[in-house]
This record gives structure tokens, C-alpha cells and sequence, in this order.
């Protein structure tokens, strides 16, 4: 993530967020990741946050791999997540070679990239993966804002940059990208989000 503002607020919020996010959402989405993955279990976590996912994808005994651009999510990943290997990273420019990785899991986390960058990341994103690798990806769905800073009453006032997609038009730009989408489901929380939950092969 290059966002300054974006990785500034996460660096702020960092104990909060991870109290405030401590449960995975993605409970049905972990078991087709985990199925969808016929050889090999090395992945990486693009996006890891403070560990709650990684928590999750260290039980299914994946060799697990976790970046994040906030060295304040980090902190709290690797005291939570004591089976995991983490790292400073940027998703733009991810520090791996081709074809590295049987999987990938992006959570929540290409949603702070501008429209008119995702490309970047998710041709990175397909390059570290091995041929018919697996990714998951989760966007929050477009209701009314396309993309912008959002500032929140949270920590003071935190800004935030969000990017929100409909269903056929994250199909489309994953398609662009030579990914096959396997499926495209929704998870919708208590506060009427919902969540785009894209499957995708190389």
C-alpha cells in the first residue's frame, strides 16, 4: 500500500481495530480456499492486518506468509499469530518471485487501492502465485460513494481511502487481469455491509 494517509490511520487504530475485528467473517469462504487448493499449502497473506485471518489460515495448516504496510497491525499479528511468518510490505511491489505461492488471501485490503491502479496489485498479486494457484479477494459492495477518503469519528478522526465495486464489474477487471473467477459469493455484517467474496484461479 502506498497511501501514506491510509497507512498512518491503521498505525493509529491498530489496538482498537484488532478488538474491534477480533472474529473472521469469512468462516465458509476459509473452507472453499482451503478446498480450491489441490497442491501444496504455501501462501501468503496479502493485507494481514492484526492476525485474524491468519489465525484462521495457520489452523488449516498452511505454510503461511503474512505482509502488511502498517508496522502497527503487524506488532499485534505476529504476538497473536505465533505460527505464522510476517513482514513489512507494499502489495504494489510484493518482495517475492514469479510463481512462489500456491495461494493468496486479500482481504479487505485492495479496497484502499484506487480504481485506476488496481491492475498493479492484482497482476502482482498473480505473479507470486504458481500456475493454477488460488486467490481470494473481499471488496466491500458499491452502494452509493465509487471511491474517496472517508473520514471516521474513530481515533479521533481517521481518514481512509475506500474503493467499492458491484458484483459484474469486479467479475470484469478480475477477468481483465487473466484470473478465472471460480465464484463470487457475499457475507453481509450486522451494519448492512456487504462484502464481495471473489474465488479466482491464474
Amino acid at each position: 500500500m502506498s497511501d501514506k494517509p491510509t497507512i498512518d490511520a491503521y498505525n493509529k487504530i491498530a489496538e482498537e481495530f484488532s478488538q474491534r475485528n477480533s472474529v473472521s467473517i469469512y468462516g465458509v469462504e476459509f473452507e472453499a480456499f482451503r478446498s480450491a487448493i489441490k497442491n501444496g499449502n504455501k501462501i501468503l497473506e496479502i493485507g494481514c492486518g492484526t492476525g485474524r485471518d491468519a489465525e484462521e489460515l495457520v489452523k488449516l495448516d498452511f505454510d503461511y506468509t503474512g505482509i502488511d504496510a502498517s508496522g502497527g497491525m503487524l506488532a499485534i499479528a505476529r504476538e497473536r499469530v505465533k505460527g505464522g511468518k510476517f513482514q513489512l510490505g507494499d502489495f504494489y511491489h510484493l518482495d517475492f518471485s514469479d510463481n512462489s505461492f500456491d495461494g493468496f488471501w486479500a482481504a479487505a485490503v485492495f479496497l484502499h487501492v484506487p480504481k485506476n491502479e488496481i491492475d498493479i496489485v492484482l497482476q502482482e498479486a498473480r505473479r507470486i502465485l504458481k500456475p493454477d494457484g488460488i486467490g481470494f479477494i473481499s471488496l466491500k459492495q458499491k452502494t452509493t460513494m465509487d471511491e474517496g477518503y472517508i473520514k471516521e469519528s474513530k481515533a479521533g478522526g481517521i481518514e481512509r481511502y475506500f474503493a467499492f465495486y458491484t458484483m459484474d464489474k469486479i467479475a470484469n477487471i478480475l477477468e481483465r487481469n487473466k484470473f478465472e473467477v471460480l465464484q463470487i459469493t457475499t457475507q453481509t455484517e450486522k451494519d448492512g455491509t456487504i462484502w464481495l467474496c471473489c474465488l479466482v484461479k491464474k
